[in-house]
Order: C-alpha cells, then structure tokens, then sequence
C-alpha cells in the first residue's frame, strides 16, 4: 500500500492498490481548500498515518454497510491501540470486519450511528453497559455531518417528531444491572408552516477516515458509485482526514457497487447515484412521489413503529423516519398481517379497507386487526401487480 499524507491543511491521502497497480476510473470529485499552504508526504505503511490519533478522539468513518469502508486504515488503528473513541459511523460493521475489529477489541467507548446490524459482541457491550450507543435516523445522521461540514451548528427536521428522538428516553448507556445510566435528551421542537420540526446538532470530528477511489496532491479526491455513502459528508466535518484509496482488478466483481443487502449488484442504463445526504435532503424535500417500507406496527391513524421493541435489543433507526417525515410524499407500508389486505389510512378518520384477497371475508380481516377500521363501500378484489 502507498499513502500520501497532507499536512496542516487538514487531510491525508493515503492512496492504496491491491496487486501490481491501480486502475483508476471516473467518479465524484471532492475538492478540499481548507489550506492554501499544503505539506505532502507519502506513506508506505497505514499506521503511520493514524497513529497520531489520540484516546478519546472523536472518528468519522466512512461507507455503508460493508461497502465503501476504510477497511486498511480500520486495521491500523488496531495495530495502534488508541483508547475511548467516538466512533460516528453509519453502521458499526460485523463481528470480524470492519468497525466490528474495534468493538471486539474495546477501542471504542461510543457508536453514533443509525443501524447497528448484526454483530453480537456489540450488543453483548451495550447490554452489558460496557458501550455507549447514539442512535440517529440515517437521513439525519447524515444532514448532521453535512451540517457540520458546512459551519451549520444546528438545523431543524420533521424526521423523529413525535417519537424518542424528540421527547427523549432512548438508552444510550446502561447500568451493569440493567437500568438505564444515560438516556438520550428531548428535542426542541419548533412550528414551521403548520407542521411540527426538531433542533439536530450538527456532528464534527477530530479526524475522518474514508475510502476514495481516486486522489492528487493539490486534495481533489474521487469517490465512485455506492462507495460516496458517508465518505464526501465525513472529509468536510473533520479538522483532519485520512483517505484510502483501492482499486479493483478488471477480472474483480465491483466492490463499490452493492444494494442497501450487501449484495453485488449491476446497474441498467439511466441509473445514477446519490450518496446519503443528497437521496435524504431529496425526500425531507418532497421530491420523491412514493415511499415503500415495512414496520412493525401501525396504528388506525397511521402512526408508525419501526425500530424499538421495549427490552429488546435495538438494531437501530435506519431511515425509516426520514422515509416518512415528507408532508408530500405518499406512504405504503408493508406488513404480513396486510399481504392479503389494503387499507387507506387517513390521519383523522383512521383505517379504511380499499382492497381484499380473493376468497378472504371482512371478517377474516376483522380477526386479524387490533383496531376497528371502516369498509369502502367502492371494496374491490385485491389488485395483483404485473411482472
């Protein structure tokens, strides 16, 4: 691995290929002049770019899921050592990769990110007392760091109204004996045009670490495809970033490439890509017309419970909350007890049943609700959705 390490201007480039060279292609360019005096100073070995990172620093690390993930630079502060770390992070990655390295290894006092996943030892440490956890919707996890990136200390969402987000309650630390050591702190809420908004604070970091796909000595640095989730937004909000830059051999499936499921995926002609800052401010902006999601419950009225379950562990908020926030956008939630069902939802007259399975009864509908709901006098066979 090379690295190039920028300083006092406030980022590093640490430019890394797998096999013989790097192969670079076109993408995202993100220019930083935070400096006009730049000192640059290339690297051989990762750590020597992080080692200077001290106990009790606050961290961005950048990608989605698996993807996009300054998995080197992940593996350095390991070799390092360092202590106490705010990590903030979309995800907290898995048992043996990733952010997980560090969970596992007790470098980490608190995650802030928006869906934890599936990792073990981490809900062993937050159960147990042992981790500080920060959940944040995934929109505004990222419009935090965008925020602070920008100089904004502070904005107003829709996103969270309404929930433990606003009123506060949620267990960021607990006791050894299962007791709550420190809940998070209720929103200020505010009225803007009929509608109900929330005070975020803006995130800021002491470094970044990100992956990028290309960069150069003056600080432009490419990112490409899915790989721009939670990368640009970490580099601005950081006094300093440290970048890690593959790249994949032509005969390699593109490991920037992949769906919100971790899976390689390929893409038809039209597509775009948007990292998670751009595609929330999108929807929070009423510019998406239809949003599909599942939940666990919905009430008559059309409140939504997605993402806690009371004395169970909580994988996290996700964007569900962001999904929905958008007073022009309209919502359909999928759920097993409606696979055979469709109802309008209607936050003052509550549940109405539009659509039915074939051979299913209103009462068989009945049996299965928890909640009284009206039948449209215009009840119709359930429509299929062709392929």
């Amino acid at each position: 691995m090379a690295a190039l390490k920028l300083l006092s201007s406030g980022l590093r480039l640490c430019a890394s290929a797998r096999g013989s060279g790097a192969t670079w292609y076109k993408g995202c360019v993100c220019s930083f002049s935070t400096s006009a005096h730049r000192h640059t100073k290339f690297y051989t070995d990762p750590v020597e770019a992080v080692k200077d990172i001290p106990d009790g620093a606050t961290v961005l690390v950048g990608g989605f899921g698996l993807c996009g993930i300054p998995e080197n630079l992940i593996d350095a502060l390991l070799k390092t050592g360092v202590k106490g770390l705010t990590a903030v992070s979309n995800n907290a990655g898995v048992d043996n990769f990733g952010l997980g390295l560090l969970l596992r290894s007790k470098q980490i006092k608190r995650m802030v990110s928006s869906y934890v996943g599936e990792n073990a030892e981490f809900e062993r440490q937050y159960l147990s007392g042992e981790l500080e956890v920060e959940l944040t919707p995934q929109g505004t996890l990222a419009e935090r760091i965008r925020a602070g990136g920008a100089g904004v200390p502070a904005f107003y969402t829709p996103t969270g109204y309404g929930t433990l987000v606003q009123e506060g309650g949620s267990p960021i630390k607990y006791n050894k004996d299962g007791s709550v050591a420190i809940a998070s702190k209720p929103r200020e809420v505010r009225e803007f045009n009929g509608q109900h908004f929330i005070l975020e604070e803006a995130i800021t970091g002491d470094f970044a670490l990100v992956k990028a796909w290309k960069a150069d000595r003056a600080g432009n640095v490419i990112f490409r495809k899915s790989a721009r989730n939670f990368n640009l937004p970490m580099c601005k909000a950081a006094e300093t970033t440290v970048v890690e830059g593959p790249y994949p051999r032509q005969h390699e499936a593109d490991a920037d490439l992949i769906n919100a499921g971790k899976e390689t995926v390929t893409i038809l002609p039209g597509a775009s890509f948007f990292s998670s800052d751009e595609s929330f401010a999108m929807i929070r902006g009423g510019h998406v017309d239809l949003t599909m999601l599942g939940a666990m419950q919905v009430s008559k009225y059309g409140d939504l419970a997605n993402w806690m379950i009371p004395g169970k562990m909580v994988k996290g908020m996700g964007g569900a909350m962001d999904l929905v926030s958008s007073a022009k956008t309209k919502v359909v939630v999928t759920m097993e007890h409606s696979a055979k069902a469709v109802f309008d939802v209607d936050k003052k007259k509550g549940l109405t049943l539009i659509e039915l399975w074939e051979g299913l009864t209103v009462d068989d509908v009945q049996k299965s609700t928890g909640c009284d709901f009206a039948v449209s006098p215009k009840l119709m066979p359930m429509q299929q959705i062709a392929n």
